[in-house]
């Protein structure tokens, strides 16, 4: 990969793990999109160390159509994108409708227009939830499988395009995020999800579950009865 690396959710710790870990030499162009945010600028400033030349730019769920074209396309105004990392992701929205448009219907318009943009690589953070949806975070679990299914039909339209698009499912991640929350078997860290992204994007997959096994839990878990679990897997 040569041209520009489009990190969107630029604040975000599996993220930018991600990122570091598909990169590759520090003489390309990175740009990091989010709200403004102390740790977005500490993102740059830590790729800037490494020796990449890095921009921001702002990206929030209320951007439409034409505000995310005129985003990607100040983006990739010096080189075309070669590599967009999406790591939108919010379990503490305002409102029901919030948290399913900032994880949800928000990303989805954004990876339609990175497919019309012809990137080549695209990997979305997706969630275990997105295939699971949990009672306990219905907006986000909704938000997820929004985006998810966006992806993997974007996937099978752009293949013959020259697109690839990444689905990444992990299960529980330690962050900032998940920072007040009990951690569940089978938890990992966003080192590791970068390692198993890198791995399927070498390997040219178009879903990857972290761990490997979150596949199969999310299996057994669809066929028992909700009422027998716990109430944080319900």
């Amino acid at each position: 990969m040569t041209g520009t690396a489009l990190l969107v959710g630029g604040s975000s710790e599996i993220g930018m793990a991600v990122l570091l870990q598909l990169l590759g030499p520090a003489s390309r162009q990175v740009v990091l999109a989010g709200r403004p945010s102390g740790e977005l600028w500490r993102n740059a400033e830590r790729l800037r160390d490494a020796g990449y030349a890095v921009s921001t730019t702002q990206y929030d769920a209320g951007l439409n159509g034409d505000d995310l074209d005129a985003m990607l396309a100040e983006a990739s105004a010096e080189q075309p994108l070669d590599l967009a990392v999406v790591a939108v992701g919010s379990m503490s929205s305002k409102s029901f409708e919030e948290g399913v448009v900032v994880n949800g219907l928000a990303v989805s318009l954004l990876l339609r227009a990175l497919v019309r943009r012809r990137t080549s690589q695209i990997v979305l953070l997706s969630s275990a939830a997105a295939v699971r949806p949990r009672q306990s975070i219905a907006a986000y679990s909704l938000g997820k499988q929004l985006a998810d299914s966006t992806a993997v039909l974007l996937a099978r339209q752009a293949a013959e395009t020259g697109v690839r698009m990444l689905v990444v499912r992990p299960g529980f991640v330690a962050t900032r995020m998940t920072a007040d929350l009990r951690r569940p078997p089978f938890a990992t860290d966003p080192e590791r999800v970068a390692r198993r992204v890198a791995s399927a994007v070498e390997y040219r997959k178009t879903v990857v579950w972290v761990p490997r096994v979150m596949g199969l839990v999310v299996r057994i878990l669809g066929v028992v009865p909700r009422r027998l679990l716990p109430a944080d897997w319900r």
